[in-house]
């Protein structure tokens, strides 16, 4: 579980970083641009950062259009979609609910690398590391072997985040190409970005823990928020590559 981006985007936005703003009934999509001389000040590592927050009605009632948005933005960052063999990353660990999105998207994403060669399609291939507590082995040793064998052409990995602002719990999907520590807790692990395996990386999170007085606290409705979030983001990646 990661530190919400949504955090500092105040100081991204007084600092104007925001590069874009689109503003419709019920959500709201932010680009942010962090460059090389900014990213010590705002303590974020040079890139883009896109935000889609909504309200508890719109995550319900405009589901489609949330996920159209999501795929605009993974269509900036990726160029050539329908070429594309990605591997994509469930962070997380699928026994505690809050921390199982990643997990939990990954079971409705369609995989096709080991279909045979005469189909024209993405070979899209999935993989949960779940936590070092219950393999023994660090997230990024599982990861790197696994891009070692299957040589993708990209990765995405989703992952439950933390966040300090209560108004961001449940209501926003983020993503960045700025790459991600999976299982940060631990000293070991290593950042996964698009210098680890010269290949780009893309990380989208959900905030659904809210962090207070080094504390972590939920709401009663995470499973519903992680059900409806989930599925957003796997449509939209079944949609982007088939």
């Amino acid at each position: 579980m990661k530190k919400a981006f949504m955090d500092v985007s105040k100081i991204l936005e007084k600092e104007k970083f925001k590069i874009d703003e689109k503003k419709y009934r019920g959500y709201q999509v932010n680009h942010f641009c962090v460059d090389y001389k900014s990213e010590k000040y705002v303590k974020r590592v040079r890139g883009d950062y896109f935000t889609i927050t909504f309200d508890y009605v719109s995550l319900h009632q405009k589901q489609k259009m949330i996920k159209r948005e999501l795929m605009k933005i993974l269509k900036l960052l990726f160029k050539d979609l329908k070429t594309a063999d990605p591997l994509i990353i469930g962070l997380g660990n699928s026994s505690i609910l809050c921390d199982s999105l990643g997990v939990k998207t990954t079971n409705k994403v369609m995989a096709t690398n080991h279909f045979t060669d005469f189909l024209n399609i993405p070979k899209v291939a999935l993989f949960n590391p779940e936590v070092t507590e219950k393999t023994g082995i660090s997230s990024f040793s599982l990861i790197e072997m696994v891009v070692r064998k299957l040589k993708p052409s990209m990765i995405i990995m989703i992952d439950s985040l933390a966040t300090n602002n209560k108004e961001l719990l449940n209501y926003s999907i983020e993503v960045n190409n700025t790459g991600i520590i999976p299982g940060s807790a631990i000293k070991d692990n290593k950042k996964i970005d698009k210098n680890t395996f010269g290949i780009p990386v893309i990380a989208i999170g959900v905030p659904l823990v809210l962090e207070l007085d080094k504390k972590m606290y939920t709401t009663p409705n995470v499973e519903e928020i992680i059900n409806l979030t989930s599925t957003i983001i796997a449509d939209a990646l079944n949609d982007l590559f088939f």
